[in-house]
């Protein structure tokens, strides 16, 4: 792998679960879900084309909710051939619910996901990106064997129980390579949406250094709703075309580059 680097495109593909989660009250609201009906109606085929432009397979985190609602799009998104991974069932952060609430989501999302594609998924986001002292647990039973919420490093690791490896590979991400808080908006006072060409510098910028640092990799995280407008798609287009331009450059699944670690 020393010869390579590594650049994994995750991709959260909420629709209306990323607000409902949260607060359920807000399936009252018909204009702010709307942000995530943007995903399925307008924002995910101009994307995955965009994908197959540049021949990448990303990996999709879908909660169960999304796939339950949204059946059709998650089969195009099996059909073209990229990874699906669960992000929960019904976009409910994990620090929340208690034990058997933790245990219903988890394998709530992984059942979804499931009936739609026909495949059990093993590849997992958490909702909000963080876990409980029994998620290891939890995901160790259930047969996860990828997981993409750590900050803690920038280059891929196992998780540990009790002093030893386990089957669990961490693909670690980073709050300044997600849209979210660059584009994330719904109308909350104090939120500032970026301008694209920003956000194309401080990602690059990143690339550019981890580039030349061993053993990293570039772990991106996108979201439909927010990456799928039309301007946000033509920077993403410039940032693939330079990445691309710089040799080592290899795209991964998340389940594939988890496979190269020992």
């Amino acid at each position: 792998m020393s010869d390579i680097f590594p650049v994994v495109v995750g991709i959260d593909f909420d629709a209306e679960a990323i607000w409902t989660g949260r607060q359920p009250e807000l399936a009252n609201r018909p204009v702010l879900l709307s942000h995530g009906t943007f995903a399925v109606r307008a924002g995910l085929a101009p994307l995955l084309a965009l994908l197959a432009e540049h021949r990448i397979r990303a990996t999709f985190f879908i909660p169960g909710a999304t796939a339950d609602r949204h059946p059709e799009a998650v089969r195009a998104i099996h059909k073209a051939g990229h990874e699906i991974g669960s992000h929960g069932h019904a976009h409910r952060p994990v620090h929340t619910l208690n034990a058997e609430e933790e245990k219903k989501e988890l394998v709530g999302g992984i059942d979804s996901i499931e009936r739609v594609t026909g495949s059990r998924t093993r590849i997992w986001r958490s909702p909000s990106w963080e876990w409980s002292a029994r998620t290891l647990d939890y995901l160790l039973a259930e047969g996860i064997t990828v997981s993409t919420n750590f900050h803690d490093t920038i280059r891929p690791y196992r998780h540990m129980r009790d002093g030893k490896p386990v089957d669990l590979v961490e693909l670690p991400v980073q709050w300044h390579l997600a849209d979210a808080p660059y584009f994330m908006y719904g109308g909350q006072i104090g939120r500032v949406i970026h301008a694209s060409a920003e956000v194309e510098r401080i990602w690059m910028e990143e690339f550019e250094a981890m580039y030349d640092w061993p053993g990293t990799f570039f772990h991106l995280t996108l979201h439909v709703q927010l990456i799928g407008h039309p301007g946000r798609l033509a920077m993403l287009n410039r940032l693939l075309h330079r990445m691309r331009a710089r040799p080592r450059t290899r795209f991964f699944g998340s389940a594939e580059l988890a496979a190269t670690i020992a």
